[in-house]
Parts: structure tokens; sequence; C-alpha cells
């Protein structure tokens, strides 16, 4: 399984609130270069003893299958393909690192690989067009990968978090859905994970206040709504903290100098892929109430980040796992493997 980045084991918790998402430009919005994402799939028979692998294959399942759809889509109509190819370039990448961790049991222990499903193009074939199936599919397996990473160990659930913030990003799911919400955390060990994703919520919440003076009409309505939703979160944050919280600093350095409408747009932009990689790593906390609230956060990230560029004519995310350490993409073999 993955190695995942410094996070102390931690006693939390498993409350698990419901509450709402917040929705960008009060729809769905269409990328320039969309093409889908799904998570169909999942094998039986891993063992009680690795548990991880039945959540691996199935994740290597839908990667399969949005690798397949994909390829359909591209094949049905050549000139879709300028759009699809980078998308598609990223599930592949996604299927070889999980394949990479997927490491069956031998001898004694052959009973716990889990078979891995063949691929299936059933992901299209509705009434909605193939760039909106496509577009779903892909919010739905960024979903189910948040689920994913609540049942998997840390290292796998970075790894799952990652993935699943991908895929937000291509379908820039910006529907409105149930959020995680994070549960109180218990004690002192892990407050560190807690406290990055706070500051840089910090951070965020004082960028959207400098940007929202740049934009007018509807971005400067949309902007308004993301502001007040990361306040949101960083006001819970701070309550489920034991200890004193990290302090909003009185200013911070922007990464964009927002003059234009178009520069606070990428701005917003950066503010957003700052956030991922600390929720990316604080889904490697032990309580699966908590990976469930980090790989919600690194998800809305980067569906917002996504879009926001787009708004600025900017190229899209590029990286197939943002926020992710290059360290986690390799397995640390367990003995007897």
């Amino acid at each position: 399984m993955p190695q995942a980045t410094p996070c102390p084991p931690e006693v939390l918790s498993r409350r698990l609130l419901l509450g709402r998402g917040v929705a960008l430009g009060g729809g769905a919005l269409v990328l320039p270069w969309l093409a889908g994402c799904t998570a169909e799939g999942r094998a039986e028979g891993a063992s009680a003893s690795r548990p991880d692998l039945a959540t691996l294959v199935g994740a290597i399942a839908s990667e399969q299958n949005l690798i397949a759809a994909y390829e359909a889509a591209r094949s049905a109509d050549a000139t879709l393909a300028g759009r699809l190819d980078p998308v598609l370039a990223h599930h592949r990448e996604h299927l070889a690192v999980l394949k990479r961790h997927y490491v069956p049991g031998s001898g004694d222990r052959a009973d716990e690989g889990g078979g891995i499903p063949s691929p299936s193009t059933s992901l299209l074939g509705g009434d909605g067009g193939t760039l909106a199936e496509l577009r779903d599919a892909e919010d739905r397996a960024a979903r189910e990968r948040m689920a994913d990473a609540t049942k998997a160990a840390p290292g796998l659930a970075q790894l799952l978090a990652s993935i699943g913030a991908c895929e937000a990003g291509h379908a820039m799911a910006v529907r409105r859905t149930v959020r995680a919400v994070a549960p109180p955390v218990r004690s002192k060990s892990g407050v560190e994970a807690v406290q990055a994703v706070l500051a840089v919520e910090h951070a965020a919440v004082y960028g959207y206040g400098v940007l929202g003076a740049r934009l007018r009409g509807a971005l400067r309505a949309t902007a308004t709504t993301i502001w007040n939703d990361h306040r949101a979160r960083r006001d819970e944050l701070i309550s489920v903290l034991a200890v004193t919280p990290v302090a909003a600093a009185p200013a911070y350095r922007l990464p964009v100098k927002p003059d234009t409408a178009r520069d606070a747009a990428r701005l917003a932009a950066a503010l957003e892929d700052g956030l991922v990689p600390a929720y990316v790593g604080l889904a490697g906390a032990s309580s699966p109430g908590l990976r469930a609230f980090a790989a919600d956060g690194a998800r809305r990230a980067m569906a917002r980040s996504a879009a926001w560029l787009a708004k600025a004519g900017a190229p899209a995310p590029r990286d197939a796992f943002p926020g992710l350490p290059s360290g986690a993409l390799s397995p640390r073999r367990e003995p007897g493997e």
C-alpha cells in the first residue's frame, strides 16, 4: 500500500454531519477539454486481513471503465480528441499507479487479491450527450473516491483523495451536493494536519476578500459565495480543535496581483490549488470521518480551480495527482509480499 505523508495517528470521533455544498456559478460548467470518469465495479473476495484490496480493486475497475468510455467516445467522434486526450492521459496515469499498489497475496494468502473486472463502456449511451455523460461520470467518480478514502488505510486514502480531486477538476463538480463535515479532534495527535488545513483556509478567506473587489456581476456573486464557504470551513475547523487554533495573519502575500478580472480569476485558482496539498495530507488521518472531510475538501478545491482557470482563459490543471507527494505514488511492500 502507498506510504502516507507524515501525519501522526489520532483518536477521533465517528460523528459525520451532513451539510450543503456550494455551487460555483449556480450550475454545472462544461470544460473545454472535458471527458469522463466514473466508478463502477467492485470486486469481492479480499480477506479481512487486507481490507484495502477490495477498495483498490474497485478504484482500478473504475479507472478502466473511464478509460474505455473515453476511448469509445474518441473513436465515435474524432473531433473530440483534442478535448478528451489530456483527461484520458490522466486516467491512464491513475490506472498505472493504482495497479502499482495492487499486490495480491501469494501462498497461504493467495485468496486475498480479488479479481479485477474487464473494462466496460456502459458509462455512455444515455440521452444527455457524450460530453455531458462523461462529465457526470467524472463527478460520480470523484465522490466515490472520497467515499473510498474513508475506508482505506491512511496512505491509500491520500492517493484516492488526490485522484478524486483530479476527477473533480475534470468535471468541475460544482453542483450542490452533500458535504462531509469535520468530526471533533479528541486528542493532540494529528492536530498538525488539521492546523495546516486551517492555515490555508485563513489565506483563502483573505485572498477571496481581496479579489472580490476586482469582480463584477455574476463572477462577484460566485466569489462571494465561495468566500462564505471558506469562512464556514475555517470556523468549522476551529470548532473541532481541542487546542488553540492557528491564527490568521494580518495579511498574506498573494501569488497573483489582481489588477484585472482575469487576474482575479487566476488568483482564485491559485488559492484553491494551495488548499489541495493540505487536504490531501489530512486524508492520511486515521479517522474515517476526517478522511471524508479531507477528500471532500480536496475535491471541491480542484473543481473550483478548474472553473476559475476556465474563466481566466488559462490552461486546465495538468497534474494527475494533485497535492500528492511523489513518494506516495509507489507502494510500500509489506512482509511476505
